[in-house]
């Protein structure tokens, strides 16, 4: 829900900058700024990185941290990577 409000935010601005740019062309610096803002927020969210693309390796150590997954209602737990500090969330199997 909040990517797609985030989203239609960025449609929104380098929308209406492109519409003030045309209407009033003695704004255009100002537009182009707006314009730039709202493409770097749509790129920013469709280009994130999310927890769940990460996988763990061999040698990934266990933090002992579980939680519930409140968007699969599944258990998973954190492992990190000693050589680099990353993280990655890895379903269990609920015993």
């Amino acid at each position: 829900m909040l990517r797609s409000v985030v989203l239609a935010a960025g449609v929104l601005l380098a929308a209406g900058a492109a519409i003030a740019a045309v209407v009033w062309p003695i704004a255009w610096p100002a537009s182009l700024e707006i314009g730039v803002l709202g493409l770097l927020i749509i790129a920013g969210t469709l280009f994130e990185r999310r927890y769940r693309g990460r996988t763990a390796g061999a040698d990934w150590q266990a933090t002992g941290e579980r939680f519930i997954d409140p968007v699969s209602g599944k258990l998973v737990e954190v492992r990190t990577d000693p050589a680099t500090g990353a993280r990655a969330y890895v379903n269990v199997d609920a015993p």
